[in-house]
């Protein structure tokens, strides 16, 4: 079976686990992420991957390009941000779990006292796993052949919005992968405020504009690679999702008709 590889992201000062209890011995590879790029103090026995980058969507894309170039084959690639705190034996818990039922991607669920963006990833009482349709990007667990098919549809995303959102679900669908699941029974928590909203980035976009020409890109795909997909349940769910921002909900208008439609593209009445 392919190793599970666990990397923590680190601003190469101080110790980059400080955030991991400790509590069990990993059954997972653990390597760190130094976001502010090399020249940063060695890390006995764990690998570190040390690239500039902005904001988590430049992180995944050179961590992407390293697992690549290494030729190493990966059964889950999890990771996690610098302020996030979890224990060792929950990662473990999960990873076994997933192991057993392929899920396309997973993370545990949020504490109550976190800061937050959703709070339908809270931890559920009396829930030990639950379907869901994406896990944000704060600590993702992810498929390796799911997060390398990734790669060039994140190309130029510093902000990182609109990938869990759309990018990882959608490949769920066109990989035909299982289902993506929240851990109630494992419980982290997010340390810090989060800053993303309204920050203007290099490239010239906040974040929700990210988002946006995200879910352009991905509506894209689809159309070319997997048309079979478009005015589907799913694909409603998907692009118009009703827990989503609202101006994500025109493809509803024409759901009603979806169904006729793609019965006359069958039939070949239309094109």
């Amino acid at each position: 079976m392919p190793d599970d590889l666990v990397v923590v992201a680190w601003n190469g000062s101080g110790d980059p686990f400080a955030l991991l209890e400790r509590d069990a011995r990993p059954e997972f590879r653990l390597a760190a992420f130094c976001y502010t790029g090399p020249g940063h103090p060695p890390l006995d026995a764990v690998t570190v991957h040390a690239h500039a980058t902005q904001c988590k969507g430049e992180a995944f894309q050179a961590l992407i390009a390293d697992l690549s170039a290494s030729g190493e084959t990966f059964g889950y690639v999890g990771f996690i941000d610098d302020d996030v705190a979890m224990s060792i034996s929950g990662i473990n818990a999960m990873l076994a779990d997933a192991r057993v039922h392929g899920h396309a991607s997973f993370s545990a669920s949020l504490s109550r006292d976190s800061y937050h963006s959703h709070p339908r990833f809270f931890t559920l009482a009396g829930s030990t796993k639950r379907t869901v349709a994406w896990v944000e990007v704060m600590a993702p667990f992810i498929r390796w052949d799911m997060l390398r098919a990734a790669g060039p549809l994140i190309a130029g995303n510093t902000s990182s919005y609109g990938i869990d959102q759309f990018v990882m679900p959608m490949l769920q669908r066109a990989l035909r992968l299982p289902d993506t699941v929240i851990y109630d029974s494992v419980v982290m928590r997010h340390t810090r405020p989060i800053t993303s909203d309204g920050k203007v980035y290099r490239n010239g976009l906040t974040a929700d504009q990210e988002r946006v020409l995200q879910r352009q890109r991905c509506m894209a795909f689809l159309r070319e690679q997997h048309p079979d997909l478009l005015g589907t349940p799913w694909w409603f769910d998907w692009a118009a999702p009703w827990n989503g921002p609202a101006r994500f909900w025109g493809p509803r208008l024409w759901q009603p008709v979806a169904p006729l439609l793609r019965l006359a593209r069958r039939l070949g009445i239309v094109g």
